[in-house]
């Protein structure tokens, strides 16, 4: 620590607690002095202007901003998930300002003009679709559902996570009691203990509610997924929530394998020598064979496409990268060995001076296999603005519609869209368009315009390797 200055004592220290901030200023200028200033700036920095003030009332004052700053936050956000649910229930309630008469139609009208209404909020505020209809499902419960915790959230008493954990842990088959009863406690808990401990009480009480632990996993079980997390040097994570039963006999059947395995390398390399892997190894190697499907029937039809540099494949290149798409670049050996012999990859050839694509067959017509990929390479993801679903998996679409627009089916007017956007697109009355240099624009029934420029499929900057 630095020199400690003695500051004198203010003749009537409560009144510094009714002082505005230019006026405590102006309070602690008239006692700051060269000295000061020095220990100030041995203790953190440079100082440019030192302003004096008691330690306890400028920790009180910072204090009291931070707890101001944080109900104001809180209140913002109970706004914000309100404010969606009601867009949500205007659309519901007026599926007309979203869909079509083909649209109007459909079983599920309601549920689709929701779902346009969602996709026109998330253009308007860079959220995606998903995000807005959760946080809209989230503000509708709270209103409906849990009107003591949205009384403290709208109060700025508890938070956003704090919120979310109730909606997302109240249970679904309990009785109005049960709903009022979880309610009425975690409103006990609100501004009492921090977000953790709050969801871990709405756990506990869920737990209580749903005594039958078959209900219990029945909700879980609809959460099943798989999640790709991308991580450094060219790998990625692979995280599957499944039932713990099948979680177990994955686990088994890995465990066995992977030793049965490591045998057989372990003999090889007793009598011919060679390196030898780890169980973790084996482990990961066999769950890729086994989901990718490697030379069996039931190997992936569908392949991710991968960019490669022509000239860098025989060593003469410029330091252009190879490219996954839907991961990135990678090492240029691991996109040599890919480029030779992944049946399950996409090569698609580029020149390494221009990154023009090259090597493209358009032999056959009406969307055919080769536009698909022209489209893929083009687009990497749906073509609407803001989604990253692939465009190697999405359906392709025509801008001016073939049948009823007479539309074309060539590439300036075909588009990939993931299914969900091309749904919407057919039944709804967002228009889109492509502009000349290729730009997909995209104009909502609220008047919103975005805009999707076709990306380069190659990075600019060259990866650290």
């Amino acid at each position: 620590m630095g020199e400690v200055v003695e500051i004198p004592v203010d003749p009537d220290p409560n009144a510094l607690d009714r002082l505005t901030p230019e006026l405590l200023e102006q309070w602690a200028a008239e006692w700051a002095d060269d000295r000061c200033a020095e220990a100030l700036a041995a203790d953190v920095g440079v100082v440019d202007e030192c302003l004096v003030v008691p330690a306890p009332t400028l920790l009180s004052h910072a204090i009291e901003d931070a707890a101001t700053a944080l109900v104001a936050a809180n209140q913002a956000m109970a706004m914000h998930v309100g404010a969606l649910a009601k867009v949500l229930d205007v659309a519901r309630r007026n599926p007309h300002l979203y869909l079509t008469e083909d649209g109007l139609a459909e079983r599920d009208a309601l549920e689709l003009a929701q779902r346009a209404a969602a996709l026109d909020v998330a253009l308007h505020l860079k959220l995606t679709p998903d995000v807005v209809r959760n946080r809209a499902h989230e503000g509708r419960v709270l209103a409906e559902s849990l009107p003591l915790l949205w009384g403290r959230f709208q109060a700025g008493v508890i938070g956003y996570a704090e919120a979310r954990a109730a909606v997302e842990l109240l249970p679904a088959d309990i009785d109005p009691d049960g709903v009022a009863h979880y309610d009425r406690e975690l409103a006990e808990k609100a501004g009492q203990v921090t977000p953790g401990a709050f969801r871990q009480k709405a756990r506990a009480l869920r737990r209580r509610l749903l005594a039958e632990p078959a209900l219990r996993h029945a909700q879980a079980f609809l959460d099943r997924r798989v999640v790709i997390e991308p991580a450094d040097d060219g790998m990625a994570w692979i995280h599957a929530l499944v039932s713990a039963p099948d979680a177990v006999r994955i686990k088994a059947r890995l465990g066995a394998t992977a030793k049965r395995e490591a045998k057989k390398q372990a003999k090889a390399a007793a009598t011919a020598g060679g390196g030898r892997h780890s169980r973790d190894q084996i482990r990961a190697d066999l769950l890729v064979g086994w989901l990718a499907g490697d030379g069996t029937p039931t190997a992936a039809k569908v392949r991710p496409l991968l960019f490669v540099p022509l000239l860098g494949l025989i060593g003469e290149g410029d330091g252009q990268p190879s490219v996954l798409q839907g991961y990135g670049p990678i090492d240029p050996a691991s996109a040599a060995q890919l480029f030779i012999d992944a049946p399950a990859f996409r090569r698609v050839g580029t020149d390494p001076f221009t990154g023009e694509i090259l090597d493209f067959d358009r032999r056959r017509y009406r969307p055919t296999k080769a536009q698909r990929e022209m489209l893929a390479v083009k687009f990497g993801t749906c073509g609407r603005e803001n989604c990253d679903r692939l465009a190697v998996t999405a359906d392709v679409d025509h801008l001016k519609e073939w049948a009823r627009d007479h539309g074309l089916t060539n590439i300036d007017n075909l588009v990939p869209l993931c299914p969900p956007d091309h749904r919407l697109k057919t039944l709804t009355k967002f228009r889109y368009e492509r502009d000349l240099d290729g730009t997909i624009t995209v104009t909502t029934p609220t008047g919103y315009i975005g805009r999707n420029v076709p990306p380069n499929p190659l990075p600019v900057e060259p990866p650290p390797f």
